[in-house]
């Protein structure tokens, strides 16, 4: 709506139009450019209807010559200016398309550029139209072809004042309004700032294809050469053709003066003809009485080329012949006074017609160039600059045996060897870090195990014996049994959280202070919550562990124990088969290290003569084979029936070769422990 009311102010106050001598221009196509460019197409076209009907409207109210009359015709005044913004838009997203990389400079480039073909392309739409409808005004003739007369409009010096103008305007409104909108999320703009991207909805995250910004420049230092040969073209020729009439002028008046003083004074129109529209008059007491164009025949010469008195006699010169700006010479002789003239649209009738020539050679010969730079450029930066980053990717995803393969040129196969030498060097660091971590694993592991108890443990009858596989890392699992004065044995399994030496360390304290704290002669239940209020106070890392903790009395036979979150262990008393010790009938704490107000409870059950206990970590449960599938309580319990009258040693060793066969070489993941309590 402002645009709206801004081109109706500058066509009612005639404002829109600016005029200095030979200059005249119009700024009355700018506010279609901005509405196109900076808001949309159809608000571009609602600009460009009343930019045309404004138009119209001036052309029947205000006729100030020949030409504007014939803007009271839609089909001049209106039509073409409808048809610009589509034009416009379509150069805008190509333009975007080809060199838009979410800058400053990159948006300054698409929409200075835009209305510069858009200045183009109105004058190009209105000729055409004047062309089809009206050759004759506008100098269309047998000499001048259409084409000669549009290049003629599009280089004259108002062209250039309008697209500097409407350059200038349309750059400067976007960055305003670009301005605007950075500043709303007070962000500081700058041509290295990626959030100028908004208002082209681009992730600030994403980068600049370095295509498309090399494109960027290229495109403009491309445009601007185009512009500069054009000007320095458009001066050579119009040097050229200046001297060469300047030098037939000169020519003509000393033949013409040598025939008068030899008194001829007889010619016809064809000697007397200077090119198509030019001629010698031959005037007598200020009357022309020989020339080549019969409408000046007759006529007075102050008529034809006002105020010629005071112009100086035998000097080239600018005059005015029946209106036309015309180079020419008058020149005295005894009897008569004789003019010669060229119209200005016939000196430059070469000039104009050789840069519409250049124009489109220049076209055809720079979209080539663009072309040809931009795909070599793909082809040996670009495309190669993915290949690298291809093989990155393979990198970053672990394959240390990726090479970088970029050969061509020299940079680039310094780049390859420079990656493929970093990646054999990290190769080889890695080796050696693994393999001094393996050896510190192992050491760890031996220490691991030296901590748990060697060999079973055999009194009064009863026997213990334990056995830990270690997973590839250490682990947290640990075991331990051992007697309590002279009738009492304490047994212990537990499963610390986490992996690695961490683990391996927090196993250690748990195993130490469970021991103390039996030893010292609490019972399992106070050990544990003893244990619980010590791990919770120390424990950044926030790691737990699993426990049961059970003592037996080795006189009463009485096996008291309590769960601290821990797996339900397989009893079988004697006659009996093998039942899970289920949470509802011997209740099970939380775990130790978790929560310090945790309270644990005793449990109490007779272990006479032929009973088995087997304790075990979660990882024989959750052993898993190829297909991901859990070995399970319920095989555990079958494989203990199996296994039932083995003694300790042998038992554990056929649970383990049960385990290994359903994991079918599977990967161990989880350390695999086992206690077993024969009575």
């Amino acid at each position: 709506m402002i645009l709206i009311a801004v081109e109706i102010f500058l066509t009612a106050t005639n404002l829109g139009f600016f005029s200095s001598g030979k200059i005249a221009f119009t700024i009355l196509h700018i506010p279609v450019f901005i509405a196109v460019i900076l808001i949309g197409l159809p608000q571009g076209v609602l600009l460009a209807a009343v930019f045309g009907v404004s138009s119209l409207i001036t052309a029947y109210l205000h006729p100030t010559g020949a030409l504007d009359l014939l803007f009271q015709n839609p089909l001049i005044s209106v039509l073409p200016r409808i048809l610009v913004p589509f034009a416009v838009w379509a150069i805008y997203k190509i333009i975007c398309r080809l060199v838009d990389d979410h800058t400053l400079s990159a948006e300054l480039i698409c929409t200075g550029f835009s209305s510069l073909s858009g200045v183009i392309i109105n004058a190009v739409f209105v000729m055409t139209a004047l062309v089809a409808l009206h050759p004759e005004a506008i100098g269309v003739r047998d000499n001048f072809s259409a084409s000669t007369v549009v290049i003629t409009n599009i280089v004259a010096v108002n062209m250039a004042y309008e697209i500097l103008i409407a350059v200038a305007v349309t750059c400067l409104t976007a960055l305003i309004l670009r301005k605007r909108s950075s500043g709303s999320e007070d962000t500081a703009f700058s041509e290295n700032d990626t959030s100028q991207e908004n208002s082209r909805n681009v992730p600030k995250e994403h980068g600049r294809p370095i295509q498309i910004t090399f494109q960027k420049w290229l495109f403009l230092f491309m445009v601007l050469i185009f512009l500069g040969m054009l000007v320095f073209m458009y001066q050579l020729f119009s040097e050229r053709d200046l001297r060469n009439s300047e030098a037939h002028i000169l020519s003509e008046a000393n033949w013409i003066a040598e025939e008068i003083r030899a008194g001829r004074t007889t010619f016809t129109k064809d000697a007397l003809a200077l090119g198509t529209e030019g001629s010698i008059l031959l005037t007598e007491d200020g009357t022309v009485f020989l020339s080549a164009r019969e409408d000046l025949m007759t006529r007075s010469l102050s008529d034809i080329c006002p105020g010629y008195e005071k112009i100086q006699t035998d000097t080239i010169t600018i005059l005015t012949i029946d209106g036309i700006q015309s180079m020419g010479l008058i020149e005295k002789t005894d009897d008569y006074l004789v003019v010669l003239f060229i119209p200005e649209s016939e000196i430059y009738a070469g000039r104009n017609h050789s840069l519409a020539n250049l124009l489109l050679g220049l076209l055809v010969l720079f979209l080539m160039l663009f072309v040809i730079i931009s795909v070599l450029l793909k082809r040996n930066v670009v495309q190669r600059i993915h290949t690298v980053n291809i093989s990155l990717g393979q990198i970053r995803a672990g394959n240390l045996d990726e090479k970088v393969r970029v050969t061509g040129n020299i940079e680039f196969e310094e780049l390859s060897l420079g990656i493929n030498t970093t990646v054999d060097a990290l190769k080889e660091t890695m080796l050696e870090i693994e393999k001094k971590n393996q050896q510190e694993m192992e050491f760890a592991r031996e220490v691991q195990h030296s901590a748990l108890p060697s060999g079973s443990l055999s009194c009064q009858g009863l026997s213990v014996l334990g056995s830990m596989q270690a997973a590839r890392e250490v682990g947290g699992d640990f075991y331990d049994y051992f007697l309590i004065g002279d009738d009492k044995l304490g047994i212990v399994i537990a499963d610390v959280s986490g992996k690695g030496v961490p683990a391996a360390l927090f196993m250690m304290t748990v195993k130490t202070l469970i021991k103390n704290l039996v030893l010292s002669g609490k019972s399992p239940a106070e050990a544990l919550q003893s244990a619980n209020i010590q791990l919770c106070e120390n424990n950044e890392k926030g790691m737990f562990v699993t426990v049961w903790l059970g003592i037996l009395n080795l006189k009463t036979h009485r096996l008291e124990f309590a769960n601290a979150g821990h797996n339900a262990p397989l009893l079988r008393k004697t006659g009996e088969a093998f039942r899970y010790m289920d949470y509802k009938k011997y209740r099970r704490g939380f775990v130790l290290g978790g929560i310090s107000e945790t309270r644990y409870h005793n449990n109490e059950i007779d272990f006479e003569q032929g009973a088995l206990l087997f304790l075990y970590t979660d990882g024989v449960t959750e052993a898993a084979n190829p297909g991901l599938e859990l070995y399970g309580e319920e095989r555990l319990q079958k494989c203990m029936e199996t296994c039932r009258d083995l003694e300790p040693e042998a038992l554990l060793r056929a649970v383990r070769q049960d385990i290994d066969a359903f994991a079918a070489g599977a990967e161990q993941y989880d350390d695999i422990t086992m206690v077993v309590l024969k009575s």
